[in-house]
C-alpha cells in the first residue's frame, strides 16, 4: 500500500536535494510542450460603404468580389495548404520529438528521486529504444483520444491506466509495446481513484500558482507535483514487478 503523505516526502526530499537542477529541466520541458502547435495563421478583411441605402456600391462591391474570385480562391488554397503543412509539421514534432523526451522526463524524474537527476537523461528516449518510444507513447495518445470519444470519462480512466507507460519504457529498454501496456494496467489495477484523489490533493497548491499568475507553480508546484507522480511509480514498482507484463494481455 501506498500513502500520499509518503510521495509527497519523497518528492520534497528530491526537490531539497537538487531543487535548482529539477527546476531547470522541467522548465525545459515545459517550453518544449508549450512551443508545440503555436503556430497560426490570422487575417482580416474589412470593406465599408459610403451610404448603406445605395444599390449601386453594393452592386459595385458585387462585381469586384466577382471579378477577383479566382485570386480569392487561390489565396484560400495557399492558406488550407500552410495551414495543412503545419499541422502535419507540429505532429511530427510531437511524435519524433515530444514522446521521447516525456520518456527522458521519466527517467530524470526516477533518478532524481533515487539519487541525483542529469540534464542528459532527457535525451535517454532517443539514445535507448528509439523507435519503440516513438510508436509506444503515440499509440498511448492514440488510445487516450479513441476512448475519449466516448465520454470524458473514459478517457480519463484510461489516462490514469496508461500513466505508468512512461516510466516503464524508461526503465526497461527491452520491454516491448504491448508489455508496457500490459505492465502499467496491473500496476495502476486498483491504484486508478486513489491516483486521481492524489492529483486532486494539489488543487490548494494549483489555486495558489493561479494567484501568483504562475509564479509558484513554475517555481515549485510543478517539479513538486513531477516528481510525487514519479514516486508513485517507485512504489508501484516495488509493490508489483513489472517483468511479470508478459503474462497480461493488452486490453487497449
Amino acid at each position: 500500500m501506498w500513502t500520499r503523505r509518503e510521495l509527497k516526502r519523497q518528492a520534497k526530499a528530491a526537490l531539497k536535494r537538487d531543487y535548482w537542477r529539477i527546476l531547470l529541466v522541467t522548465t525545459l520541458v515545459l517550453a518544449l510542450l508549450g512551443g508545440v502547435g503555436s503556430a497560426t495563421v490570422a487575417g482580416t478583411t474589412a470593406i465599408s460603404a459610403a451610404s448603406a441605402g445605395d444599390s449601386s456600391v453594393w452592386s459595385s462591391v458585387y462585381d469586384f468580389l466577382y471579378e477577383q474570385m479566382p485570386f480569392v480562391l487561390t489565396v484560400i488554397k495557399v492558406v488550407a495548404a500552410v495551414a495543412m503543412v503545419a499541422v502535419l509539421a507540429s505532429l511530427a514534432e510531437i511524435i519524433l520529438l515530444v514522446n521521447p523526451v516525456e520518456v527522458g522526463f521519466a527517467a530524470f524524474r526516477t533518478n532524481a528521486l533515487r539519487s541525483k537527476g542529469k540534464v542528459g537523461d532527457l535525451g535517454h528516449g532517443f539514445d535507448v529504444s528509439y523507435k519503440r518510444n516513438v510508436g509506444t507513447m503515440f499509440t498511448v495518445a492514440l488510445y487516450t483520444a479513441l476512448w475519449s470519444l466516448l465520454f470524458a470519462v473514459p478517457g480519463i480512466i484510461k489516462t490514469y491506466e496508461y500513466s505508468m507507460i512512461p516510466y516503464l519504457l524508461a526503465d526497461h529498454p527491452e520491454m516491448t509495446r504491448r508489455e508496457a501496456f500490459a505492465a502499467s494496467k496491473a500496476m495502476m489495477k486498483g491504484n486508478k481513484w486513489k491516483a486521481f484523489v492524489l492529483d486532486l490533493s494539489f488543487i490548494l497548491w494549483r489555486l495558489l500558482g493561479t494567484l501568483t499568475f504562475g509564479i509558484v507553480t513554475v517555481l515549485y508546484v510543478r517539479p513538486y507535483r513531477q516528481l510525487t507522480n514519479a514516486a508513485l511509480y517507485e512504489k508501484l514498482k516495488a509493490l508489483h514487478e513489472p517483468s511479470a507484463a508478459e503474462t497480461f494481455e493488452l486490453d487497449a
